[in-house]
């Protein structure tokens, strides 16, 4: 009852927001139907088949022959990321995926074995309830709100002695037409299927998440107006892929010149070959940044629990956490990620809440201090955002250091200095 309760707030607000008198249901677009978006709140009608029961993850060794390999242990190759020697396979009997991932694991061919992990965005399982309507074409909501000012944005940003800098956004894709992205977008990648741009689409069975990475790109547009949006679809309308897919926009993204990578999305599972393909990036000086997580606790979530990897967590209108935020001591910042307004798949402009929303916001402040220091390492930068950031312990009692380095403040962070201490890499 209480979410509901918090949802009809939200909406009334948002209806305040779009100067509407009255709301009625005809008027209403929405990426779903009714029926299809109040799954939102039963976790088990949620996201694409989970297709990664049965198959495992091998990175191998210089020299090791994968045909081989897979003929040794009666494996089927079903996928690859480009160039490198990382793959996909599929057993025969998918029950015996634990017991062939150690086995592999003790090959002398085989660097990394695991089981093939499946990923989600934090807010499919209705966490926090949403329900993401479009009301208009009108961007006054997107370009002014209340999250901007948390943040210290200014107006304007700081002119940037540097060229633009590619910020890769892994998600369920961009909408490329719409008018508060143009000329922000380069080509990107799908991974889901590399013959088709990674738009953003009602492609799923129940497409809860259609819509998201569109959201998530808006905000990085109008925070950091330096940086070009590299979109990569890792990810369903329902919100779902699988690890290899985030491996496969991970090498894109290193490979054709991003210089931040957000993430929102995660996984409760470890994966030794995703924090590998992280430090990688980490080490050629990429900043990563992902979502805490949406349960409210302090579980860990990955990518963002990973080393070197910015942990983002959200705060309210009040910096206040928010109900929905995980917390913890993996955490290394928090941003606004409460009822954030953005660009929405279908032209106009919605509202969601979130962590997913909150990482953008530090992606964008990575953007604008490598456009104005584009020597600055990875480190370098996360300990730059660290070091600026507002401390909101004592507005959350009892989340004492379990709130990272607190809210970021983007002024400060871009004024003059020689950088500083702090964030996860000290």
């Amino acid at each position: 009852m209480t979410r509901m309760n918090d949802y009809a707030e939200e909406m009334q607000a948002m209806i305040r927001r779009s100067r509407f008198l009255l709301f009625p249901f005809w008027r209403m677009t929405m990426s779903f139907g009714l029926g299809t978006a109040l799954l939102s709140v039963c976790p088990g009608a949620v996201g694409a088949d989970d297709h990664t029961g049965g198959h495992l993850l091998i990175r191998l060794l210089p020299g090791a022959s994968i045909t081989e390999l897979a003929s040794d242990y009666d494996l089927h190759i079903v996928g690859q990321v480009e160039g490198r020697d990382l793959y996909e396979l599929r057993l025969h009997n998918g029950d015996h995926a634990e017991e062939i991932a150690q086995e592999l694991s003790a090959d002398s061919r085989v660097q990394f074995a695991e089981k093939e992990t499946q990923v989600e965005l934090p807010e499919v399982h209705g966490k926090p309830f949403h329900m993401a309507f479009d009301f208009s074409i009108r961007a006054e909501g997107y370009l002014r709100q209340n999250a901007y000012t948390q943040i210290d944005l200014g107006t304007p940003v700081p002119a940037a002695t540097g060229a633009a800098v590619t910020v890769a956004i892994l998600d369920t894709g961009v909408a490329f037409s719409h008018p508060g992205l143009k000329g922000r977008l380069l080509s990107g990648y799908n991974t889901l299927d590399s013959s088709i741009q990674p738009s953003d689409i009602d492609d799923g069975k129940t497409n809860i998440s259609v819509g998201h990475g569109t959201m998530v790109a808006g905000i990085v547009a109008r925070t950091s107006p330096h940086a070009s949006i590299m979109p990569i679809r890792v990810l369903d309308a329902d919100g779902s892929g699988t690890m290899l897919h985030v491996l496969q926009g991970l090498h894109y993204a290193v490979t054709h010149g991003a210089k931040v990578i957000n993430m929102s999305f995660g996984t409760p599972e470890r994966s030794l070959v995703l924090e590998d393909a992280l430090a990688e990036a980490h080490d050629a000086g990429i900043v990563l940044v992902a979502s805490a997580g949406n349960e409210a606790s302090s579980e860990l979530r990955y990518p963002a629990a990973c080393q070197g990897v910015l942990a983002v967590a959200s705060v309210d209108k009040d910096n206040k956490r928010s109900s929905f935020s995980n917390y913890g001591s993996y955490i290394s910042l928090v941003a606004p990620g409460s009822s954030i307004r953005s660009t929405y798949w279908t032209g106009g402009y919605a509202t969601w809440s979130g962590t997913s929303f909150s990482s953008p916001f530090v992606a964008a402040e990575a953007s604008e201090l490598l456009a104005h220091h584009s020597d600055w390492d990875a480190g370098e930068i996360g300990r730059r955002i660290g070091d600026t950031a507002h401390k909101v312990d004592t507005l959350n009692p009892g989340f004492d250091r379990m709130l990272g380095a607190g809210l970021i403040d983007m002024k400060a962070a871009l004024a003059n200095s020689d950088g500083g201490r702090g964030g996860k890499d000290d």
